[in-house]
């Protein structure tokens, strides 16, 4: 395959993949106020479903791992100059940062220190008066653009445009204490966090924690992973866009 055709193949899911992880990760940037979990917790009652059993993908010589940002740099420039993705390509080991945020977003965990530098702009905004808030619906629109780029991406290209970069993905994955490990499997499973996320509409009641800080007053939502907190704070709308386009990314994949 020629280089621009490994270009071609390659720019999409390079996108993609930032987006995910960001979604699957974000908690921390915006928690309510509760301590993190611990970094060895396991996910609550999370099963990833195996992929139906499919032809692999054709070969590509991509270059090797420490080589790829030098690639990814350039095609994503070409591809958007939102300026969130111009502050990420101007780090390092990018698919090193996508790897660890894949891996603990697979533990329902915050990728937020993977990924600090395109968390989106605004405040959240809590409604109402003392004790007796909720989620105001103009937070949601800090992840318009987010939503937006995510879903105007046709999944099943997406997700074979996936298993193009998942040699080095995977690479990168094993290096993080994994030396038998799969980032199929993570990503399965990371994406499977969120679809198992509940459908809650508004209004979406708060209660006071941690000083300054908001809770989800329903106990079920409080206790649900720091990644499926970070979604349903996104609006009910935003939820089932995601949930919709995830799924079918998973197929996909």
């Amino acid at each position: 395959m020629s280089a621009a055709s490994q270009a071609r193949d390659i720019k999409p899911i390079a996108l993609i993949a930032v987006v995910l992880a960001a979604i699957v990760g974000g908690g921390a940037w915006w928690m309510f106020g509760r301590s993190p979990a611990p970094a060895n917790a396991s996910p609550k009652a999370v099963t990833a479903t195996e992929a139906p059993v499919e032809k692999p993908a054709p070969a590509v010589n991509l270059p090797p791992l420490d080589q790829m940002d030098a690639l990814l740099r350039p095609l994503l420039q070409a591809l958007t100059v939102r300026p969130e993705m111009v502050r990420w390509l101007a780090t390092d080991d990018l698919v090193g940062q996508l790897a660890a945020a894949i891996d603990r977003a697979a533990n329902g965990q915050s990728a937020a220190r993977d990924l600090r530098v395109i968390k989106p702009t605004g405040a959240f905004i809590a409604a109402g008066r003392g004790d007796r808030r909720t989620m105001d619906p103009k937070s949601y629109a800090r992840y318009d653009s987010l939503v937006m780029t995510v879903t105007s991406i046709d999944a099943s290209k997406a997700g074979q445009l996936y298993k193009t970069i998942r040699p080095r993905l995977n690479e990168a994955y094993r290096r993080l204490g994994h030396p038998d490990g799969d980032v199929d499997r993570a990503t399965r499973q990371a994406i499977d966090v969120l679809l198992q996320t509940p459908s809650v509409k508004d209004p979406i009641a708060l209660v006071p924690a941690g000083g300054t800080g908001w809770a989800y007053a329903d106990e079920k939502l409080e206790d649900l992973e720091p990644s499926q907190k970070q979604l349903l704070r996104m609006g009910p709308a935003h939820v089932e866009e995601l949930q919709t386009w995830l799924r079918a990314f998973r197929g996909a994949i």
